[in-house]
């Protein structure tokens, strides 16, 4: 796969939730998207700036996130990481 085709296939990432009950402190997330994630005090995740980075990167990192406190949504609102089970 090209990068071309990696980002064709990475949708456009409108919004950003995290569940910092989930978050273990893994700090994956901000080492691969660290203009978009950071840990703040107590390890946890936190949105810095939520078109820090590329598309790419953020669902890269959000994919990094050995819990899943990354949630990431499309611009119809719908949940694309993770997938949702169906």
């Amino acid at each position: 796969m090209t990068q071309a085709d990696s980002q064709a296939q990475t949708p456009h990432i409108a919004r950003i939730e995290i569940d910092r009950d989930l978050c273990i402190s893994a700090g994956s997330c901000a080492a691969l998207a660290p203009k978009t994630f950071g840990l703040d005090d107590e390890g946890k995740v936190e949105i810095l700036d939520p078109k820090g980075d590329t598309d790419e990167l953020i669902m890269e990192a959000a994919r990094s996130c050995p819990v899943d406190a990354i949630r990431l949504f499309n611009d119809a609102d719908k949940q694309v990481w993770p997938k949702l089970k169906s």
